[in-house]
């Protein structure tokens, strides 16, 4: 028979278990309540938007609010100020890694993205001191860009039919761009470049393109549950992230074999021999973190880099000036007083073409396409790091808020809208905006954000001074609203293109 202790004591367990369930660790910083075993998981989204959740919870518990995927904790840092203190700080410049290629690398954390501490110092100062050797981020890579470009325009003229049949076909710009901007990039690393109807080439484009599609900022079930993730992997999709990989891997392990069996190790060609010379050098250091696999990943991070975000900002750089046709031919004229039609816009033109870069600077910001960065995490040997009052603990992931930044009404003025002129002074000079963080900041900032301004840049330039760019008649007019994905793309979209008078 069951006493009252009886359910005195059940019904204590019960509340302290209870307690249990729901409870933070101390001084964690506010936010929604912790449900037991998801968290807060199934809440990371609105409309299937990671980043719209973000901002509601910015708006609801401030700058630092504190989250949870089933048990692991996750922090989100917002405002122009909390997040360039904590991006300057050194503790929080700390690395989880990428789950699935932790798991492709067996458990490794490889390349410069995904390591932190030594590795990451000596990975990171190497390749881009390397890179830089070989024109990285420089005007000398500008040739190569220009040849680019005009393969996009055979592209551009091959699908709309060209001047044969007046341009009548609607273009779709995400099928031409893909391949643009790692062809730059992968100049240096590999010394080739490849064709943009190459099958091979569009397919590795198009395995990127996914593995961003199925990750997700908050790390979704694989950081929640990933023991019950190794009994039942189709839970995260494990299966399919790994399918998205392993052709890329692949493909640079047979670049690396080729390599090999052509380097003249006193003549490197390209990033590749260079890297290849150094495993050489570091052969008898013990604590060498030169290897293959790491050679492999790092060119793995410059494609996936190369491949997804500037081609991501691109295709909302073609959406917005269908989309504004008053600011496309603001730029045209400019164009056409400053670089005329003879000769491809150079990056010498910069300082000479302000309607234009402000149209750069306005595209980095509204489309915001890296919306909560690539998050990071405390580097520190205690179990906690402090900040702004608040403990937030070893292992959390961190979360910058970036897309609500650059449509923070406090920042901006009339947020939603595209405006160009927004980077613009009285007297057309451009000006600089603090709260723009389209490749972060601090020690973690991108390192391609220079080859990715400069190809931006040069990409959108060039179209806008050879097409006009409109939408096709009897279609309408095309959503600004992104793919739902970790890197944020803009949906899928006809053109109708004709070629300037």
């Amino acid at each position: 028979m069951v006493t009252y202790i009886d359910l005195t004591l059940i019904a204590v367990a019960l509340t302290l278990l209870l307690w249990y369930l729901f409870s933070k660790p101390k001084d964690y910083p506010p936010g929604p309540i912790k449900w037991p075993i998801v968290g807060n998981m199934f809440q990371m989204k609105v409309d299937g938007y990671t980043h719209r959740a973000m901002s509601k919870w910015h708006k609801k518990y401030g700058e630092v609010v504190g989250l949870f995927t089933g048990s692991s904790p996750v922090v989100l840092i917002s405002g122009l100020d909390a997040i360039r203190e904590a991006l300057t700080r050194d503790d929080f410049s700390g690395r989880q890694g990428n789950s699935i290629l932790k798991i492709m690398n067996d458990g490794e954390r490889l390349g410069i993205v995904n390591t932190d501490g030594e590795v990451w110092k000596a990975q990171r100062r190497f390749t881009l001191h390397r890179l830089r050797d070989f024109g990285f981020g420089k005007n000398t890579l500008e040739s190569i860009a220009h040849e680019e470009i005009r393969a996009v325009f055979n592209d551009i003229d091959r699908a709309s039919g060209g001047a044969e049949k007046g341009y009548s076909n609607p273009v779709c710009f995400h099928d031409i761009l893909g391949g643009t901007s790692i062809n730059i990039l992968w100049h240096i690393i590999s010394g080739k470049r490849y064709d943009h109807d190459d099958p091979e080439f569009k397919y590795l484009t198009t395995s990127v393109n996914k593995f961003f599609q199925v990750s997700e900022p908050s790390g979704g079930i694989l950081i929640a549950f990933p023991g019950l993730v190794k009994i039942f992997p189709s839970l995260a999709r494990t299966k399919e992230l790994r399918a998205t990989c392993e052709p890329l891997f692949k493909f640079l392990e047979d670049m690396i074999a080729e390599h090999k069996k052509t380097i003249d190790y006193d003549n490197p060609r390209d990033f590749t021999d260079v890297y290849l010379v150094e495993i050489e050098k570091q052969k008898g250091n013990p604590n060498s973190s030169f290897h293959e696999k790491q050679l492999r990943e790092v060119c793995a991070e410059a494609f996936i880099g190369g491949t997804d975000t500037t081609f991501a900002n691109l295709t909302f750089a073609i959406l917005f000036l269908v989309l504004f046709p008053d600011a496309q031919k603001k730029a045209q004229d400019e164009l056409d007083r400053v670089v005329g039609r003879e000769r491809l816009p150079s990056l010498e033109d910069k300082p000479r073409l302000p309607y234009a870069e402000a149209m750069v600077q306005e595209i980095l910001r509204i489309s915001s396409v890296v919306a909560l960065c690539v998050p990071h995490a405390p580097l520190t040997s205690k179990d906690a790091i402090s900040f702004r009052g608040y403990r937030i603990p070893k292992g959390t992931r961190v979360l910058f808020n970036f897309y609500d930044l650059h449509h923070d009404p406090n920042y901006w003025d009339d947020p939603l809208s595209f405006k160009p002129e927004r980077f613009l002074d009285g007297n057309e000079n451009l000006i600089r905006h603090d709260p723009l963080l389209p490749f972060s900041a601090g020690k973690r900032v991108c390192p391609g954000e220079t080859l990715a301004r400069n190809n931006i840049f040069l990409i959108v330039t060039a179209i806008l001074q050879k097409y006009t760019l409109s939408t096709p008649e009897g279609r309408p007019k095309p959503t600004t609203d992104p793919t739902p994905s970790f890197v944020l793309c803009a949906k899928r979209f006809e053109t109708k293109v004709q070629l300037r008078s």
